[in-house]
């Protein structure tokens, strides 16, 4: 039996997102300004045709791009700030004394509560740590190397049922 589990950060999976979110947000202006361009040149090229309705369709082609670029570069700086958090190395390690997320050591008797909360707007999964002093330290589980419900049954297994990962949030 092994009496240790340890969860590493994957900064390629980091990596990876930011440059997903880099191209959305890229491939988002890139239509924007082409369908305006197309608005543009048939305004232009055929006033009679385009001319009176031309300025609805660029001025919501406009705010329609904007709008969703807005949603893209907020991707985009959430992954970015998320990026920043992920070091290569341990992320949690527990075995049958407790468990340390990031600097903090719990032992399974200090530990409040651990849960996995959802990301908004592209960001990561979180699995939240507090301790019965109320310390909290977080994890960023998206750029690791297990999947909640492996994590929940390691901790259940190592710290013989006294302390379990609360995935309920996900279900939300």
């Amino acid at each position: 039996m092994h009496d240790e589990f340890g969860v590493y950060y994957q900064p390629a999976l980091a990596a990876g997102q930011v440059a997903r979110a880099r191209t959305g947000l890229i491939w988002r202006l890139g239509w924007t300004a082409l369908i305006v361009a197309i608005g543009v040149g048939g305004w232009l090229l055929y006033p009679e045709q385009f001319g009176p309705s031309a300025p609805w369709f660029i001025g919501s082609a406009v705010v329609v791009g904007l709008a969703l670029g807005g949603w893209e570069l907020a991707r985009f700086l959430t992954a970015r700030s998320d990026a920043a958090r992920v070091a290569p190395g341990l992320a949690l390690g527990a075995n049958r004394y407790g468990v340390l997320v990031g600097a903090d050591w719990y032992p399974w008797g200090e530990v409040g509560s651990l849960v996995v909360r959802p990301g908004r707007l592209g960001a990561s999964s979180r699995l939240v740590a507090t301790g019965r002093d109320a310390r909290t330290r977080e994890v960023l589980l998206d750029y690791t190397d297990v999947l909640p419900a492996s994590l929940d049954s390691a901790v259940v297994a190592l710290s013989a049922g006294r302390a379990r990962v609360d995935l309920s949030r996900l279900d939300a």
